[in-house]
């Protein structure tokens, strides 16, 4: 079989299968798009996925708008990675105030992965539409919340973190939600947040049948707390379609290579092994392979990076070979119990490889 028809396969056995309604593709390599697969629909009986469906990012909102936030202001002088958050932040736990801010990049700051604050709040935002005190207590709860382990101790992946990077960028900028437009590869057409209220839009997959909002969500924000919060936090909120985070992963692919990007110095700078903990597999702001059971699958090189987001998308990117993928699914829905996206990720990087190999040879 033509290893190009396999991923083709490897989307479409996923889609039959019922991991998620659809999904799309992307490989670069040298600076160029090689291909991209479309396959499924926007939800059960719904529209076809193609070029314009928009996608639920979820965590890759961290590195394409926190991390890139972060790294200019970093470039611009206003913001230290090594000075001690309480610069910044009110935070009330003393060892955490004295943690430099650099160990929330890379997720040691000693956080816990997740609150679920919306238990508390959604039901209240859902009658009044009040994102923005939800948004306000959240924020009180964040700074007072106290760290699972010592600060620099161990790598625990954390949302909680995320959301404290965005208060700190923000005591030295404007809110995230003035921010974003301005960041690299986002505007209204690109990468994008869509702040509530915000109504059904077809043009985007659809995601949960959420059992608290009570709608199938579709162009509503997934992730439970930054709807609370509004529909724009520094962990989740991203809205694009494929070529849009290609865009901008090919351009972390140049900037990773040493060449020209949007991206500031600082963002490269954050991807030296240096600052992995030595138990961990993130540097500052990005995932890199876990040896032997990486999502990325076999092939990806010890010098690439990349990131998952809860709805079902990824990107790896390898500098080494000049290659960079993307897949984005919405496989929480019409629910998020099932977790087979974790074979539906390395099958089909590891089918893009060997299509690659022979878009090669000939």
């Amino acid at each position: 079989m033509p290893e190009a028809l396999r991923v083709g396969q490897r989307l479409r056995q996923a889609v039959a299968e019922g991991v998620t309604p659809g999904a799309a593709f992307g490989l670069i390599a040298g600076g160029e798009v090689v291909r991209t697969w479309y396959v499924g629909h926007h939800a059960p009986g719904g529209a076809v996925v193609d070029a314009e469906t928009r996608w639920d990012l979820a965590s890759l909102t961290k590195p394409l708008t926190t991390v890139a936030w972060c790294a200019r202001l970093v470039a611009e002088g206003r913001l230290d990675l090594a000075a001690p958050i309480s610069a910044y932040a009110p935070v009330a736990d003393a060892a955490l105030g004295k943690a430099p801010v650099g160990l929330l990049l890379n997720h040691t700051a000693g956080l816990a992965a997740h609150r679920p604050y919306f238990e508390g709040l959604g039901p209240m935002v859902l009658q009044t539409g009040r994102h923005a005190s939800a948004r306000m207590a959240i924020r009180r709860m964040l700074f007072q919340a106290e760290p699972e382990s010592a600060p620099g101790a161990l790598e625990r992946y954390s949302d909680l973190g995320f959301l404290l990077l965005e208060a700190v960028c923000e005591a030295v900028d404007a809110p995230l939600a003035r921010v974003w437009p301005t960041l690299p590869f986002h505007g209204e057409e690109a990468l994008h947040f869509r702040p509530l209220p915000a109504a059904p839009d077809a043009r985007y997959a659809a995601t949960e049948q959420c059992p608290w909002r009570g709608r199938l969500l579709q162009g509503e924000v997934h992730d439970d707390n930054c709807w609370t919060l509004g529909g724009v936090a520094g962990h989740a909120g991203l809205f694009g379609t494929l070529e849009a985070v290609m865009a901008a992963v090919a351009a972390l692919l140049v900037g990773a290579r040493g060449g020209a990007t949007p991206y500031p110095a600082p963002l490269f700078e954050g991807l030296s092994p240096r600052w992995m903990h030595p138990l961990g597999t993130f540097v500052r702001g990005f995932d890199t392979p876990t040896p032997g059971a990486s999502s990325s699958g076999t092939r990806f090189s010890r010098q690439a990076f990349g990131h998952l987001g809860f709805t079902g998308t990824s990107f790896w990117i390898d500098p080494t070979a000049d290659v960079a993928m993307v897949l984005l699914t919405n496989r929480v829905c019409p629910s998020r119990a099932d977790g087979r996206i974790r074979w539906l990720r390395p099958a089909v990087h590891d089918a893009a490889w060997a299509a690659l190999e022979v878009s090669r040879e000939t």
